[in-house]
């Protein structure tokens, strides 16, 4: 019982740990954005871009080993009411993003907005797909 509880308590360690390496990679993810936005130059940018894309692959490691140490199966898998779910958030930004080009007195904001709301009716396409696949899969 005692080798039990140890093992727990070294999970426990390790999943908080985790967890903390999760929150800070979060934090520098939006930090990052953030930056991004004042940035001019293309290089720095592109490492930003780097540094983006290897933080979404931290976080996304990171929160599978947590998974795993929960013993969280059917929760970090694709359901259609998840993928149902996330079909009517990017609609709500679409519109959202629609709403707010409409409003911006700057051509070219405006134009990135839509631009943006392109890219979630995208998603939308991507996400209706995968439920079609979830769907058929199970």
């Amino acid at each position: 019982m005692d080798s039990r509880l140890k093992q727990m308590e070294r999970k426990q360690k390790l999943y908080s740990l985790l967890k903390a390496q999760h929150d800070a990679e979060v934090k520098e993810l939006m930090h990052y954005m953030s930056i991004l936005t004042t940035v001019e130059n293309n290089l720095v940018r592109s490492y930003l871009h780097t540094l983006l894309g290897d933080g979404l692959r931290h976080v996304e490691y990171i929160s599978k080993i947590m998974a795993n140490i929960e013993g969280a199966t059917g929760s970090a898998s694709l359901t259609k009411k998840g993928i149902s779910e996330s079909i009517k958030d990017e609609k709500e930004s679409r519109d959202t993003l629609l709403q707010c080009a409409e409003m911006a007195d700057d051509p070219e904001t405006a134009a990135l907005l839509k631009s943006i709301s392109v890219d979630e009716e995208h998603h939308i396409r991507i996400l209706e797909h995968l439920s079609e696949l979830v769907g058929s899969i199970k």
